[in-house]
């Protein structure tokens, strides 16, 4: 007998050791340690199987079933409420972006879209050419001739749902934001707004909304009025 069948005889039957297997485990101190330890596992299966069943084993499993079904269809109902919470909120969302009555409340957002933005006022290092700034106003059909100041800032936005070009220009009275958003506007239209920080003014023509904002001292109408003088749109 050699070390492998000895050890293949034993895994086979550890609980039926022949007195030949026990002969050639008595030879070798690492033989009878392996055959003590088959031995000692196998009487610890032996006892967890035959551990007896208690007589309401089935009652429990099926309560416990029928709890995790009840907890299931909790869950489940939870999920639908969160579900028809939502797509409500949605409803309501897509209701005022397309119910024509539905305030849009430029002012606000613009006021919003700059303090979330306030590293654009001081982002003076870049300048932007002419060029650049009509390279993008080309994608909605306009030009600028000449802007008022020097552009640091100059990206698209999302502004309301709607593709815009967001400027910063360098004037004579600190920075100022531009938003040029293209709209089809029944009518020529502007109004002025201001909160302790800022104040703003829109213009609305046949084909876009300008938005302004500076600090409360900047004086925004002759910028406006260059702004929309040297505006084009192509038709």
């Amino acid at each position: 007998m050699d070390e492998l069948e000895f050890r293949r005889r034993l895994y086979a039957q550890p609980s039926e050791v022949s007195d030949e297997l026990h002969e050639f485990a008595n030879n070798d101190a690492e033989r009878q340690q392996f055959l003590n330890d088959i031995q000692q596992l196998d009487a610890q299966l032996h006892d967890a199987l035959s551990i007896e069943v208690p007589d309401n084993l089935a009652d429990k499993i099926l309560l416990n079933q029928r709890l995790n079904e009840h907890k299931q269809y909790k869950r489940r109902g939870r999920v639908h409420l969160a579900i028809a919470a939502s797509v409500a909120f949605a409803f309501g969302i897509i209701f005022n972006l397309y119910n024509p009555a539905a305030p849009l409340n430029l002012e606000q957002h613009a006021l919003d879209h700059v303090y979330h933005e306030l590293a654009s006022l001081t982002n003076t290092d870049q300048q932007f050419p002419i060029e650049q700034v009509n390279a993008k106003l080309a994608s909605f059909g306009g030009q600028l001739t000449n802007v008022p100041g020097d552009v640091s800032y100059l990206t698209f936005c999302n502004f309301k749902s709607q593709k815009s070009l967001h400027m910063v220009l360098n004037t004579q009275s600190g920075p100022v934001t531009l938003f040029i958003i293209p709209a089809n506007n029944q009518r020529e239209s502007s109004s002025q707004f201001a909160d302790q920080r800022f104040n703003g003014s829109i213009y609305q023509s046949a084909s876009a909304t300008i938005i302004m904002l500076g600090e409360n001292n900047t004086q925004l109408q002759p910028l406006q009025n260059q702004i929309k003088d040297n505006l084009i749109w192509q038709i």
